[in-house]
């Protein structure tokens, strides 16, 4: 009896200590993801995904694979977008990590490559590695990010490696795109919710680019801005190239994650 008594009191202690299956709102799956980040080693010598990085540590603190990974749905897709503090937690963390490539999107190289260097916008920066290579190519280039961190490293990168762009701490919808601005428009895996959709990448966007004028795009954001830009009749609208392939992502892993790749590039005809 006594060792029955021991054993059930070891499975108790164990049930306690157990990782919490299903139950837990989201608001408590996002307070877990908050305490995670703010505790997480900058070290990433593998350049894994935040993505990957929170995954692991949820199994290895005994979630199964499916839970951890509806855990993440919850974090980066219904969570993040609440509010701006918490879109900003999300993508100052993903850069604390140094998570994703250094190297300029390979698309944008190509791209660029028979142009006469303009006036280019870097939507959603990130680290700067879009926005050195277009200003050592000669381009006049401004960019942004709502993460701090991210805009910290575009400046370091411009620094370190003696360019000059300029990069600006701000979102989507609060960026000045101006009228008949930009030669050239960037977006390497962007994320932009429904919100900036409706107010930002629509009318406002095409009437930025001048006459001439490309936008090069990369990541699943792309098949929303198409979406969002033929509907809209625009004057000199002319869809380049569109692509959707199973490859090698270039985007916040470490380069060698295979998945969904949508490229496009849009030409504003003069």
């Amino acid at each position: 009896m006594v060792q029955r008594r021991s054993w059930l009191a070891a499975w108790l202690a164990l049930a306690a200590c157990a990782f919490p299956v299903r139950g837990q709102t989201p608001e408590e799956i996002w307070r877990e993801f908050v305490e995670w980040g703010q505790k997480r080693p900058r070290e990433n010598p593998a350049r894994k995904s935040m993505m990957d990085l929170y995954v692991e540590d949820l199994v290895g603190r005994g979630a199964s694979e499916e839970e951890a990974r509806r855990r993440w749905k919850v974090i980066a897709y219904e969570m993040r977008p609440r509010s701006r503090e918490n879109n900003q937690f999300f993508w100052d963390t993903l850069f604390r990590l140094r998570s994703g490539p250094d190297h300029p999107l390979k698309l944008l190289v190509e791209v660029v490559k028979d142009l006469k260097p303009g006036r280019a916008l870097d939507v959603a920066m990130g680290n700067g590695r879009n926005a050195a290579f277009l200003a050592s190519a000669g381009w006049q280039v401004v960019g942004y990010d709502i993460s701090p961190e991210a805009v910290a490293l575009a400046r370091q990168r411009a620094e370190s490696l003696g360019v000059r762009y300029e990069a600006v701490e701000c979102d989507h919808r609060q960026f000045d795109y101006g009228r008949e601005r930009w030669d050239l428009i960037v977006f390497s895996y962007i994320v932009a919710d429904e919100p900036d959709m409706q107010e930002v990448f629509g009318e406002r966007l095409w009437n930025s680019l001048r006459p001439g004028g490309r936008m090069v795009c990369e990541g699943n954001f792309c098949e929303k801005l198409i979406r969002r830009l033929v509907p809209l009749d625009l004057p000199g609208f002319r869809l380049e190239r569109y692509s959707d392939a199973e490859e090698l992502r270039e985007d916040w892993g470490s380069g060698a994650t295979k998945g969904r790749v949508i490229r496009a590039i849009v030409r504003k005809d003069p």
